[in-house]
């Protein structure tokens, strides 16, 4: 994997993301975002683990988990909410919602229509919402006309 030109972005921009969110531009840091943003898609911990290593820049499980546990909280990745199951993270561009498709388990993107979140309002007297995820589910395109 070049990290020096992962999904479009330098090295360089890369860094200043990770600074802009409050973070040192670490090499462990700069490998996931560069990875998720690079394949752009929903990966597990262990997919991240397995696409770095197949790159020639392996790190640690738990590094891994480390690292997009603190891009998560910084705003740079997201968890990709599809339902039970292992996580699944994805680099964050705009908020979105999924699609899970019941037959072959692919996991599309639903753009979401208010554009930002919480684009839901759940009425919780007292309640201050930050986000809402909306997962539809059924056949996609492709499993759709069998």
């Amino acid at each position: 994997m070049d990290v020096a030109r992962a999904g479009g972005l330098t090295h360089d921009q890369l860094a200043a993301q990770l600074r802009q969110a409050g973070l040192r531009a670490t090499r462990p840091r700069l490998l996931v975002l560069g990875v998720l943003r690079e394949r752009r898609g929903h990966f597990s911990a262990d997919d991240v683990a397995s696409l770095l290593t197949a790159a020639g820049a392996p790190l640690r499980r738990g590094s891994v988990y480390n690292v997009l546990g603190s891009l998560v909280d910084r705003g740079l990745v997201t968890v990709a909410d599809a339902g039970p199951g292992r996580a699944l993270y994805e680099a964050q561009n705009s908020w979105h919602h999924h699609f899970v498709c019941r037959r072959c388990g692919a996991i599309l993107d639903v753009d979401c229509l208010v554009g930002e979140k919480p684009c839901l309002d759940a009425r919780l007297a007292g309640a201050r919402i930050d986000e809402a995820q909306i997962v539809f589910r059924g056949l996609c395109p492709r499993c759709a006309p069998r």
